[in-house]
């Protein structure tokens, strides 16, 4: 199999999300794109949210696009999949004391109905 070409990453600004943009990383390589996707909630844009990816690729000196929709973010990470012609996307999985087994809505959301792959990093 073949490296992914064109990668997806849903950033929320959390420790998950962080996860989740580092692996995303790791896993590209020459040619490969990078697409950063942070959902605004309440249609008010967090620009510290993307500045913050931002700034952790830039240490890397990765190169990317970032997507600020709004909306629901397990909607608007599927809509931009397929917009973007995603070949991956790469997901946090929030996980808590009480339930350490279950998937957040937004990863299920997004593992259950992708078209392409998807990495769900804890």
């Amino acid at each position: 199999m073949g490296r992914a070409r064109n990668i997806l990453v849903g950033y929320d600004g959390s420790d998950a999300a962080r996860r989740a943009l580092e692996a995303a990383v790791d896993l590209g390589g020459y040619g490969s794109r990078l697409s950063i996707v942070a959902v605004a909630l309440d249609g008010s844009p967090s620009p510290k949210t993307l500045a913050e990816a931002r700034d952790i690729l830039l240490a890397r000196h990765v190169a990317a696009s970032y997507f600020e929709p709004v909306g629901e973010p397990g909607e608007e990470l599927l809509g931009a999949a397929e917009r973007l012609d995603a070949d991956l996307v790469v997901v946090g999985r929030h996980q808590t004391a009480i339930q350490p087994l279950v998937l957040g809505s937004v990863s299920a959301k997004v593992l259950r109905r992708a078209l392409c792959d998807v990495l769900v990093v804890r």
